[in-house]
């Protein structure tokens, strides 16, 4: 039988699934309403859907090293990594550790300690930061887009030990060498863990421009020069200790340093592991992003090998390579930005879909139309997955909701993971709003940060201790919780303004909103809306527009313009619309604002 399956059967289908998923929603809701009070944070709705395992199994008390190592204990032979086609088993990934760790302590590197590392994702960069854990070092996990100037600053606020730098970039840290406060810089070749042919290739491709340098050793030559030393000794699992250093995207602000503990880290892969998602040993995930974003490391380098995945690892996040690599392994799971998503369904033009079992992307850049476009696909080429859309931020290590292979509601961020818990409060008096109220999202959960680094004052603002006595994140977005558990987005709080009508009257802007109604215009392929402000209003909003190149641009600009005065109050219209080839986007995937205030300014 043909996997492929027509547009029709595909909409008869859902409507069968949907039916019988909506009468076990409505029997599960019927029992747990009669017993709600009417407030997310209290009933917990969204723990209906989970198991008495997932909800009752307490938290490993580990660190990431150990955590990792007794989950694969008994498939050592499975393979951990596959770097261009060399396969790496569990056995070898965790001598390549210890190896490093062992390399690290001999070079005096201790406990408590804070190394930089500027890398992309290879095998070396995984090991490196796993080493560092094992000795209770701090993986500090710097931008490759910083400047000179902004390294060593990273350095000197950090006090790192040492900087470890992917060779690719090696050419900043070269320049700044004698400024850096660091004793040992560490050089990663991209190449090092590639096949034999294509080692050598890349190798005789690249110039040597480091050997001479004082302080500055390749990763193979640090390993070799300890490797008949002393032996690391592992550390054991401390309470809030910290492992991982991340920064924000600063798509709105500067970047902020993001302190993730063991326990942090460990609960984004526990509550995965227990969230009845269909992730099995020995199963492939592609992986791309890289580790200095929150999302890189914790979801996709450290949940997939807690649960004995197997990693395709690709250090380029061209959508060419990343496509191209899509088609060739057809890796049974992906997460990522929805931006790739939507390139990776494109390119693969009418190819098969049966190996799918998990596309994931987060909240932005995707509109219902398009995540449409992506599952009726998905069921037309032999996959019974849905895209599952989460929502999270660095200051929660990943995700902290999801959707799942069996709950699934189009159009909402999914529901809460198992040991996770929202609240929506009022703006103004920050008390708790019912179902169904708009609010400030705010969580709960045993992901969130320990602190932002040496900055007490953002900490303070962002983790507020409620009358409950819980502490919560306050994320600046809005949205509400509806009585099934399912969390819905509404906007960013920080993207509010306010702007005065012709009346004199003050009216908030919602730019966020703007986007959502350009984005209804299918000759509209991405969009982004920034303000002009004088002193604290807003003079104009400004759109910027990625069109349909199929369409006449100022036929569309027209059709643009007439929609946004149909379904925006006047105040709200966008006085300028820039059409672009491509709207820039931070590394994380998501929409940089602050290239197109530049971009403005220029």
């Amino acid at each position: 039988m043909s996997c492929k399956i027509t547009l029709d059967i595909y909409i008869r289908r859902n409507i069968i699934l949907r039916a019988e998923q909506s009468r076990a929603e409505q029997s599960r809701a019927e029992q747990s309403r009669a017993e709600q009070t009417g407030f997310p944070s209290i009933d917990k709705p969204w723990l209906k859907y989970y198991s008495e395992e997932a909800i009752h199994t307490p938290l490993p008390q580990k660190t990431l090293y150990r955590y990792l190592y007794e989950n694969n204990r008994n498939h050592m032979e499975s393979i951990a990594l596959n770097y261009f086609g060399n396969r790496i088993t569990y056995r070898k990934f965790f001598e390549y550790i210890k190896e490093t760790a062992d390399a690290f302590a001999m070079a005096g590197i201790k406990h408590g300690d804070i190394v930089t590392i500027l890398s992309l994702i290879t095998p070396e960069t995984i090991y490196c930061i796993y080493a560092l854990n094992y000795i209770g070092a701090v993986a500090n996990m710097g931008y490759l887009s910083l400047s000179e100037d902004e390294i060593v600053q990273m350095v000197e606020k950090t006090k790192s030990k040492a900087v470890i730098v992917l060779d690719v970039v090696v050419e900043k840290v070269m320049h700044i060498q004698k400024r850096l406060t660091s004793e040992l810089t560490i050089i990663l070749p991209v190449e090092a863990s590639m096949p034999g042919m294509m080692k050598a290739i890349v190798k005789m491709k690249k110039k040597k421009r480091h050997n001479d340098r004082k302080q500055m050793i390749t990763y193979p030559s640090f390993v070799k020069k300890y490797e008949v030393q002393k032996r690391a000794e592992e550390v054991l699992w401390e309470e809030n200790q910290p492992a991982v250093l991340v920064y924000t995207s600063g798509t709105t602000g500067e970047p902020k340093g993001v302190v993730l503990t063991n326990d942090n880290i460990n609960a984004v892969a526990f509550q995965y592991r227990y969230s009845g998602l269909r992730f099995r040993t020995g199963e492939t995930i592609l992986t791309f992003m890289p580790p200095f974003l929150a999302i890189g490391f914790c979801l996709n380098v450290h949940m997939p090998l807690t649960i004995g995945l197997e990693e395709v690892i690709s250090p380029n996040p061209d959508v060419v390579v990343l496509t191209k690599l899509y088609k060739k392994c057809r890796p049974n799971h992906f997460v990522a930005a929805p931006t790739n998503i939507l390139q990776i369904i494109d390119a693969m033009k009418g190819r098969s879909m049966s190996h799918c079992i998990t596309l994931a992307g987060g909240v932005e850049s995707m509109t219902p139309q398009q995540e449409e476009v992506v599952n009726i696909y998905l069921a037309e080429h032999g996959s019974d997955a849905k895209y599952i859309t989460g929502y999270g931020m660095t200051e929660f290590a990943a995700t902290v909701t999801t959707g799942l292979n069996n709950v699934y509601r189009e159009n909402t961020l999914g529901i809460p993971l198992c040991k996770t818990i929202v609240k929506i409060v009022d703006t103004k008096t920050g008390k708790e709003l019912p179902y169904g109220e708009v609010g400030e999202l705010c969580f709960h959960t045993p992901s969130q940060m320990k602190e932002y680094y040496q900055n007490p004052k953002e900490t303070a603002e962002t983790i507020r201790q409620h009358e409950d006595g819980m502490k919560w994140i306050h994320t600046g977005d809005l949205g509400w919780v509806d009585q099934d558990g399912f969390v819905h987005f509404k906007g960013r709080m920080k993207r509010i303004y306010m702007t005065q009508g012709e009346d004199g009257t003050l009216y908030k802007v919602f730019p966020a909103r703007t986007e959502m109604v350009l984005m209804e215009l299918g000759n509209v392929k991405k969009c982004a809306v920034t303000v002009r402000m004088e002193g604290k209003l807003v003079k104009e909003q400004i759109a910027y527009l990625v069109l349909d190149k199929k369409e006449e641009k100022d036929n569309v600009l027209k059709t643009v313009r007439a929609h946004c005065r149909k379904m925006l109050p006047s105040h709200s219209v966008p006085g300028r619309y820039i059409i672009l080839d491509e709207i820039p986007l931070t590394q994380s995937g998501k929409t940089d604002y602050r290239a197109l205030e530049k971009m403005k300014k220029d």
